[in-house]
């Protein structure tokens, strides 16, 4: 919990030599920590409660009353404050908690009733274990709206554009047919996209801050990585569909615009996989579901360009055009690896 940012307060009906023999072995006093009976605090008045409650890690002769003072205290300032119990006298501390975790095997049916969780085994630790899944659970809920949000900025941006400009260059159309754009929101919610949901949960999220109550689950970072990649394939499609850079044949270049866009997702799917300023190179193989995923991806998206034309319009590319866009759609995660690599360093600068 100390390495999570969780600060563990110990609220018991034991005595104060107990409770202090506990905490010093558990080390839950630490540096300025404090130890006090219930009575010390009862009477203060709130603004006083306010300012001694932060050192105060163990309560001895708890009552019912103050437990419930102490989470409203706790939570008025921001916190999100979990409490574990399982007698009756714990049941008004758990019910206004944000998280009540009862005892299943010690625990009286008030509490239980009282809590939102209710732990089979009675172990503290297992709470840690549901902390620590818990974030990562989160931290791929991020991973899957980061894919969902880039795809659909490159998408409605490059379609948008290419409308607009048709109105004033005649021939500059829109790269995608109907059901192109039903294949990429195929990629978009099938399973490339899902399969960033079962990303194995990081070794360092435990040595990590706890999320901000206030935090949304888009975060400033994220925006700025859908933003940047997003316009990044926007623009590279935009330029092969007016210019033809990759050189391609002049019957091959819609096609190819297309098959762009699509090798674009499919490879930054591989930059959603990491949240922060860490490589995607660090965990490449560690999600075997999503490697698989992208490999039938792949294969598909091969043979709808180059069987697929009766279909989907396509028209089927040489090998070198083949390596030219393949080439070209690794660039998003070069682009990706760059920037993370500049705010590396600026971290350790600072």
């Amino acid at each position: 919990c100390k390495t999570a940012g969780i600060e563990v307060k110990m609220l018991t009906g034991d005595n104060i030599v107990t409770a202090t023999a506990i905490a010093e072995e558990l080390e839950l006093l630490g540096e300025g920590g404090k130890a006090v009976e219930a009575s010390y605090l009862e009477n203060l008045s709130d603004e006083e409660f306010a300012k001694v409650l932060p050192a105060v890690r163990v309560i001895a002769r708890s009552t019912p009353l103050l437990k419930m003072r102490v989470v409203k205290q706790l939570k008025s300032e921001g916190n999100v404050v979990a409490v574990t119990g399982d007698g009756i006298n714990d049941a008004p501390a758990l019910k206004n908690a944000d998280v009540g975790i009862a005892m299943g095997i010690s625990g009286t049916e008030v509490s239980k009733e009282a809590a939102d969780i209710v732990l089979l085994n009675d172990s503290f630790s297992t709470i840690v274990t549901t902390v620590k899944w818990g974030r990562g659970i989160y931290e791929n809920f991020k991973r899957f709206i980061q894919f969902q949000l880039t795809v659909n900025v490159a998408s409605v941006l490059t379609v948008f554009i290419c409308t607009i400009v048709g109105l004033f260059v005649e021939g500059f159309h829109s790269p995608f047919s109907a059901l192109d754009l039903l294949w990429i929101n195929i990629i978009m919610d099938g399973p490339p996209a899902l399969t960033l949901g079962l990303e194995p949960i990081r070794d360092d999220l435990m040595t990590r801050k706890p999320t901000a109550r206030s935090e949304s689950i888009v975060s400033k970072e994220m925006l700025r990585r859908i933003a940047v990649n997003g316009v990044f394939m926007c623009l590279v499609c935009l330029a092969q569909q007016g210019f033809n850079f990759l050189g391609v044949e002049e019957n091959m270049v819609q096609t190819s615009v297309f098959t762009l866009f699509v090798m674009f997702q499919l490879f930054n799917a591989f930059n959603c996989r990491e949240l922060g300023n860490k490589s995607v190179f660090s965990n490449l193989f560690k999600n075997k579901l999503m490697l698989g995923a992208f490999v039938i991806a792949f294969a598909l998206q091969i043979v709808i360009t180059q069987f697929g034309g009766a279909v989907f319009d396509t028209v089927p590319l040489d090998f070198l055009s083949w390596l030219k866009i393949i080439g070209m759609a690794l660039t998003v995660v070069a682009l990706d690896e760059l920037v993370k690599l500049f705010r590396r360093v600026a971290a350790k600068r600072k």
